[in-house]
């Protein structure tokens, strides 16, 4: 009968321990969990708030960027399209799927911003094709020269997070340069068609990088060719 007992003792004694452990690995994966969490909405205030930045120069013409909706208004509109062109390679766009109405920025002979205007009807029921797949996503052009040190830096973020992928295999973009590295090496040139990522080409390295993807289209490596320095 104590043999029994104590049998059953351990029994208990190894349900609790086995307990205790699933409790203290789920209490472990929580805080992970909580810790991703939070910095991901941390990420994302700041990215808004930087969008704040991006279009606190267009307020005083009615354009109107919500924080919290994360929603352009144009005159109290929700803006489903907006653009400020100044030239090929200096643009701010931002397209949307859901909107009332599509705008775009005035400038002067000087490229400096002097109003707000809506496209016609007609340009909105034209472009509403090619906005099905929208995303939402703010797009800044590379080439930002002209541009406050707070649109800067939001570019070269974004710069960051789309090349973050290639880590894995040794490359790198360092924001203060403005440029990317292979294992610390300065690289002239990087291609990766399937995601039209172009980066270069620059007279200061040889180093030229190409993404290698399966047929499903997934990243499995690095193509390097060193050139001849």
């Amino acid at each position: 009968m104590a043999k029994n007992t104590r049998k059953h003792s351990e029994a208990v004694r190894k349900k609790v321990l086995t307990a205790a452990v699933i409790c203290a690995v789920l209490l472990i994966l929580a805080a992970i969990i909580g810790t991703g969490l939070l910095r991901s909405s941390q990420k994302e205030q700041r990215k808004r708030e930087e969008k704040a930045g991006v279009f606190e120069p267009y307020q005083p013409y009615g354009l109107v960027y919500d924080k919290k909706e994360d929603r352009l208004y144009f005159n109290g509109e929700q803006v489903r399209y907006f653009e400020d062109i100044t030239d090929t390679d200096r643009y701010i766009k931002w397209p949307n799927k859901a909107g009332a109405v599509d705008v775009y920025a005035e400038r002067d002979t000087l490229g400096a911003l002097i109003g707000v205007s809506s496209f016609s009807q007609q340009e909105y029921a034209d472009r509403t094709p090619s906005l099905k797949e929208a995303a939402g996503e703010l797009e800044i052009s590379i080439s930002i020269d002209g541009y406050t040190d707070d649109v800067e830096e939001m570019v070269k973020e974004r710069i960051e997070d789309a090349y973050e992928v290639y880590g894995q295999y040794g490359l790198t973009y360092n924001a203060d340069t403005d440029r990317l590295y292979y294992h610390g090496e300065l690289v002239g040139y990087f291609e990766d068609t399937s995601l039209k990522h172009y980066f270069g080409p620059f007279e200061d390295s040889m180093v030229k990088i190409y993404a290698v993807r399966d047929k499903q289209g997934n990243l499995t490596g690095l193509d390097i060719d060193e050139g001849t320095k």
